[in-house]
Formats: structure tokens, sequence, C-alpha cells
């Protein structure tokens, strides 16, 4: 559990603690005894010396309800209680998690290891050294340049590019990507999830108030569906047209969301 998660999951747990609480604290008194003979026959223990406690005739039915809603409440408030004690524990615990061993050894050492895990910036500096062929560009192509050198083919394309860039997000830029039949397709970028190591796909299409382009994007999604890439899970895409350019306020959040939170 990362310390993300680690935190959020403690605010849940309080939260709930706190929730359970208010309800418990309005419940009615004692607790709730099932006697089955044949249906069921409930009744209501308020003290500990009386084991049978007092019938619940049917009129009264909402506090045999009240009762068995309280007791579920106790139940999940000392499970949520039980788990905050591990997670405060874990806090507690000093420990080099096994993906750091590497990280913490010297220059000189890491050149004579082969290491059997990597910590996330690790993994996504090898991912991001690994050679890949672009996909080519035509003399008649545009020319545009981004902040790290890289030619792409529009401007949007640098916006996303330095974006992802400033943002950290380890990405490839047009790498290509087999399909089960034997073509080769070449996404805008192809995008490593670091914390989860998964490998993601992200596309611009810039002109969809044109026909045409809108049929060659129809045609791209239906191939990534039936290669098992499913967008929003696999794939993820922006867009813009003449009227509505790229929106890069909108553009950085989701890119945050997508890539950089668990």
């Amino acid at each position: 559990m990362t310390d993300y998660n680690m935190n959020e999951r403690k605010k849940t747990l309080k939260s709930l603690i706190k929730k359970t609480s208010q309800a418990i604290r309005k419940a009615p008194p004692g607790r709730l005894r099932i006697k089955t003979c044949p249906t069921p026959r409930y009744y209501q223990v308020t003290d500990s010396s009386d084991r049978c406690g007092k019938y619940i005739v049917k009129e009264d039915f909402p506090v045999a309800k009240a009762l068995a809603q309280k007791a579920y409440l106790q139940q999940l408030q000392e499970s949520a209680k039980q788990e905050l004690n591990y997670i405060s524990s874990l806090e507690q615990t000093s420990f080099v998690r096994p993906e750091d061993v590497y990280s913490n050894l010297s220059v000189n050492r890491k050149a004579l290891v082969d290491p059997l895990i990597l910590s996330d910036e690790e993994y996504a500096e090898e991912w991001q050294k690994a050679p890949y062929e672009r996909k080519g560009f035509l003399e008649t192509d545009p020319f545009y340049i981004t902040s790290q050198g890289e030619r792409v083919r529009s401007k949007s394309e640098i916006l996303i590019a330095n974006l992802l860039s400033d943002l950290g997000i380890p990405y490839r830029y047009e790498a290509p990507l087999f399909l089960d039949d034997g073509s080769v397709i070449h996404p805008d970028f192809t995008i490593l999830k670091a914390h989860s190591r998964k490998t993601c796909y992200f596309e611009h299409y810039g002109m969809m108030d044109d026909p045409s382009y809108l049929r060659a994007f129809m045609k791209r999604e239906t191939a990534y569906i039936q290669n098992g890439l499913i967008p929003g899970r696999d794939v993820f895409m922006s867009f813009e047209s003449l009227s509505d350019p790229l929106n890069m306020s909108t553009l950085r959040q989701m890119l945050q969301a997508l890539f950089l939170e668990e």
C-alpha cells in the first residue's frame, strides 16, 4: 500500500468511525437476541444478568431493526478501528522497500549488479531509454519541435508533449504498436503508468469537424478494441476542432488523474 493510498484509507476509516459512533449513540439501549422456533422471535436485552431479555412485540418491530443495525455498526466500527491501528503500526515501522535496495547502492556497485526489481523512477528511466523506431516524416509534413527537441506533427502535439514532460509522465512519441493481424500503427503517445508498470496509449484528434478525419478516428478506435485495448482503460484521447481548440487546463487535469494518481 503506497503512502497515498494509506493516507486516503486512514481518512476513510476515521470518517467511518465517526459516522458509526454518531449512529450508535442514537440507537436503542441493549442488544438484540434472536430465537428461531420455527419463526424468528426478537428480544431486547438491556441487563447483562438477563440472558433472555424482553420480547419485542410486532408493533415494536422497528426496535428490533434498530438493534440489529446497532450491532452491525458496532462490528463495522471495531473492524475500522483494528485496520486503523494496523496502518498506524505500519507507519511506525522503519524498513527499506525491496524496490529501493538497488536505488540505495553506490554508482560503482550498481554497475556490477543486475537488479531483480526497480523503483518506479528507475523503471521509468529504463523504459524511456529503450530504443524504438519512430514513424518517419515526409518532406511535406509540417515541422514542429517540442521543448525536448522532438519533432512532432502539430502545435497541439507540442503542447501535449511539453505538458507530459513538465508533469514527469514517461512517454514515447509515435512508437510502433504491432496489432494481431500483423499490421503496425503508431499511437501519438505511448505512456507508462510508472506506479503500475502499465503501458497505455494516448491519441489526440485535432480535426473532429472533418468528416474524413472522423472516419479515420472511428477506424483507429475499432482497431484498438479488436486488439483488446479498450478506450478509457488502455487508450485515452483528447479532441479539438476549429471552433473548440484544445483546453490545456482540462488536459492537465486529465493527464494528472490518468497517469499520476493511483
